[in-house]
């Protein structure tokens, strides 16, 4: 028994040096995202992107309906390019939008017409947190679990489930509203359906070495057709086949800069709406 007791001891010791290097091991979910959102304050400049899907059938009809958008963002002097695509069914749509500072002030031009717009942009929020698609959904983001460490791109990211926020789900509810006429002019069917949807899930992915936010992702399409179940009532039968969004950030702090076309400097200016 005296030579068994130190060897007890040996080994306690052991299993005790090592159980804290094994938990360092396990990441956590929230120190990773709010060390995200900390990042993303000191952008100075990055392209992002975010893609949406969303295919329904309403009454036996199919709809396919897409969009994306494309900017390219600097903070100093503020600058943002936008190019915005959609398709909705057979009708396609291309805008392309600036924000720059000029004499100290925000302008915005625009192309409605295929003649050049120019409008004081106001007091508009110019951090990357309210520019870039994907770090707003990120803010308003609410639990997160850790799921992996895996690779994107050639270079590891921790993978982490994020609760979302209803909001990503307005443009979808509302497309298939519009489409299916289910508003009958009411202004507020739109956030009743939102305030039914069941708890909304996603993923992002965040650099292993930066820690910034690199890509979201969410398939919606369970909870969409969830919405529309709930429906008392209706005479429209509505079966989501497709909603889902990707969005991604690159290049952060060695993005092209924004270059404003030579024929949008001789645009008209007009007096901003409202």
């Amino acid at each position: 028994m005296k030579r068994i007791k130190p060897l007890l001891a040996a080994f306690f010791l052991l299993a005790a040096a090592l159980l804290p290097t094994g938990c360092a091991q396990k990441s956590d979910a929230g120190v990773l995202v709010r060390e995200a959102k900390s990042n993303a304050d000191s952008i100075q400049s990055c392209s992002a992107g975010i893609s949406r899907e969303l295919v329904f059938t309403a009454n036996g009809a199919q709809h396919v309906i897409s969009s994306s958008s494309e900017i390219i963002y600097s903070a100093k002097p503020f600058a943002l390019k936008s190019i915005q695509k959609s398709q909705s069914d057979d009708t396609d749509s291309v805008s392309e939008t600036y924000t720059v500072t000029e004499d100290g002030k925000l302008c915005f031009y625009c192309k409605p017409n295929g003649t050049w717009q120019k409008t004081d942009a106001g007091n508009l929020d110019t951090s990357p947190a309210a520019q870039v698609d994907i770090l707003r959904m990120l803010n308003r983001s609410e639990n997160q679990n850790y799921v992996r460490e895996t690779t994107l791109n050639s270079r590891k990211v921790h993978k982490i489930e994020l609760k979302l926020n209803r909001e990503v789900l307005r443009s979808a509810v509302d497309h298939i509203v519009t489409v299916t006429g289910m508003s009958d002019g009411s202004g507020t069917a739109v956030q009743a359906l939102l305030n039914s949807a069941p708890d909304l899930y996603g993923y992002c992915y965040l650099d292993a070495e930066t820690g910034q936010v690199t890509k979201m992702e969410a398939d919606l399409t369970d909870a969409v057709n969830q919405i529309f179940e709930k429906i008392d009532g209706s005479s429209v039968s509505v079966h989501v086949v497709k909603c889902s969004l990707c969005g991604n950030i690159s290049g952060i702090g060695s993005s092209a800069a924004v270059t404003l076309p030579n024929e949008a400097k001789n645009a008209v200016s007009i007096q901003a709406y409202g």
